[in-house]
């Protein structure tokens, strides 16, 4: 994660810990579903956060490294990581990866050096250089430019308020969407015989009357939900209730990623 990652997560772990992280689990227990790791593997989580992946990794007897430049995230994840001794967790960038060549038999990024932008390619290179030859690389991403599912409600609301100086939403995510741009992002990296698959995953959601106040801390970071709120704050809130109340009253969809994975050459 970049240091704006880093201050934003630091900043908003109890929203994070409370309606981001148990999706984030899900998609990684289908990712280690996926990768079929060897009994007691070596595994390297790169942007952890807190523990989503490393926590499961090493309740099913892998030995796991679970890194992230946010301090906060770091710490949690070294918690829920306690009652296995030979796992931890610490304060490191992806993309210098303090590790030495061919240290782990897997290494895994979900929801994490997506994000990297133009850095992604390099982030997976440091994975892959600390991956053993035939060893396993994954990253996963969210399906849908909308990323998260309460990102809808948000999305109707804003522009609901019709306001040229509040503007129109814009989804959060470009990059890394499609199956084949993940496939191909890892061969980049020097990996051979990617595959990957999509993942359908349950999410909730908090209660209309406590949307906002819950998810204000994740929401700062879209541009369009601060000017809402900056322009109105009342009318957009009363505008947000009724968005998530006609979600609550139907079905909220489920959440979609994709995860793909390959492999280290042994050559």
């Amino acid at each position: 994660m970049t240091e704006t990652a880093e201050n934003h997560f630091d900043t908003t772990l109890s929203a994070y810990a409370r309606w981001c992280d148990p999706c984030s689990g899900l998609f990684s227990r289908a990712a280690l579903d996926g990768a079929a790791l060897p009994a007691r593997a070596t595994v390297l989580d790169v942007c952890a956060g807190m523990g989503a992946l490393a926590v499961p990794a090493a309740e099913r007897g892998h030995t796991v490294r679970a890194i992230d430049t946010s301090v906060e995230m770091v710490r949690c994840a070294a918690e829920r990581l306690k009652p296995y001794p030979k796992s931890a967790a610490g304060v490191m960038d992806a993309l210098d990866l303090q590790y030495g060549d061919n240290e782990f038999d897997a290494a895994f990024s979900v929801l994490g050096v997506v994000y990297f932008g133009p850095a992604t390619v390099k982030a997976l290179s440091e994975m892959v250089r600390v991956v053993r030859p035939g060893g396993l690389v994954s990253v996963m991403n969210w399906a849908d430019p909308m990323g998260a599912p309460f990102f809808i409600p948000v999305a109707r609301a804003v522009n609901r308020m019709d306001d040229p100086e509040v503007g129109t939403f814009v989804a959060p995510l470009t990059e890394y969407l499609e199956r084949s741009e993940l496939e191909q992002a890892l061969s980049d990296a020097g990996c051979i015989d990617a595959r990957s698959e999509r993942v359908e995953v349950a999410y909730s959601i908090p209660t209309a009357e406590t949307f906002m106040d819950e998810l204000d801390p994740v929401f700062q970071v879209l541009p369009q939900y601060r000017a809402a709120v900056s322009k109105d704050r009342d009318r957009f809130r009363e505008i947000l209730f009724e968005e998530v109340s006609l979600i609550a009253s139907g079905e909220l969809p489920p959440a979609l990623g994709n995860i793909a994975y390959a492999q280290v050459p042994s050559f």
